[in-house]
């Protein structure tokens, strides 16, 4: 059976919590949570793997051909986390004293997968977005110049937009728990004082609204966060009515997105990087746990940028 066939929600599914090695999970997840780790699901989905493949196996008898026989089961491109996430379990074992090595030390180094194509919104699709009528216009602004992931957005209330301090604090849904800060630059000002003011929001009220009940309901609700799914269809809606090219990602066929909620924050570092703001900068804003992560996401040189610049050097030669 493959990795993924293991690779259920434990909140859900909860058989790994009867393996012999499950009062150590329930420890390290303790942890991670006393050192502010805010959500550790994650975490408990890759360890409920292993545990789940070998249930008799005590945490202190975990080899590495254990962890690697779970890890080749998985997807390439998602190893590399995978293996993350238990060589942190393994490490607090280790510096706990629970066990006397980390198994997941003895694996090879796993390459990070080569970085797919960045798909990004032309500026007159961005115009197009942000012209629709309020709420939906500013709402779309506010991802393109802030560069909020979905978690991010579904959880952003009006308190969060501090016209003092002029910054957008991230706070509920940002990822791993860590807070950041986005300077409110002047099109956003604008964009979030018209929908604050002519919606009549007040300082606990989430931006985006849902309507209890489906698309024909009319009562909008602003007092609980939007779920993902009624995100989606508020997302897709708003591309349709603004006449936005997407296509919906289909892995059966291999077929990638294109338009995706995540495209709004690409299209907006990518802008920020085009400009010149420093990769410290551009990490910090958009809440990267390095540069590194930055860097091998936005630094690399386009194609048409290589064919803007030849074109360029020709009519200097002509």
């Amino acid at each position: 059976m493959s990795a993924q066939a293991y690779a259920l929600d434990p909140l859900r599914d909860t058989r790994h919590l009867e393996a012999r090695s499950a009062p150590e999970l329930k420890a390290w997840l303790q942890w991670l949570e006393l050192g502010g780790f805010r959500s550790g699901d994650a975490y408990e989905r890759t360890a409920a793997v292993l545990m789940n493949k070998y249930p008799a196996v005590e945490f202190a008898d975990f080899r590495d051909d254990h962890i690697s026989s779970v890890l080749i089961e998985f997807p390439s491109k998602s190893r590399r986390i995978r293996k993350a996430h238990l060589n942190n379990w393994f490490a607090w074992g280790y510096r706990t004293d629970r066990i006397t090595s980390n198994p997941v030390e003895k694996l090879p180094t796993i390459k990070r997968a080569p970085q797919p194509h960045i798909d990004v919104f032309t500026e007159a699709e961005q115009s197009a977005l942000e012209a629709l009528p309020l709420p939906d216009g500013p709402l779309m602004t506010l991802l393109f110049e802030a560069g909020l992931r979905l978690s991010e957005a579904t959880n952003m209330r009006v308190k969060r937009i501090d016209f003092g301090t002029g910054e957008v604090v991230v706070k509920e849904g940002a990822k791993r728990g860590k807070d950041r800060t986005v300077p409110i630059m002047p099109n956003l000002a604008g964009a979030m004082d018209r929908l604050i003011t002519q919606e009549g929001l007040q300082l606990d009220d989430y931006l985006w609204y849902d309507k209890p009940g489906g698309g024909f309901a009319t009562t909008v609700r602003r007092n609980k966060a939007i779920a993902a799914t009624s995100f989606g269809r508020w997302w897709y809606r708003c591309l349709d009515e603004a006449g936005v090219a997407y296509v919906k990602r289909d892995t059966r066929l291999g077929i990638p997105s294109r338009g995706n909620p995540h495209a709004a924050r690409h299209t907006f570092a990518t802008r920020w990087r085009a400009r010149g703001l420093d990769l410290d900068q551009l990490s910090k804003i958009l809440g990267h746990a390095s540069e590194a992560i930055t860097a091998d996401i936005y630094v690399h040189t386009s194609t048409k940028q290589i064919g803007d610049r030849m074109r360029a050097l020709l009519k200097v030669q002509v």
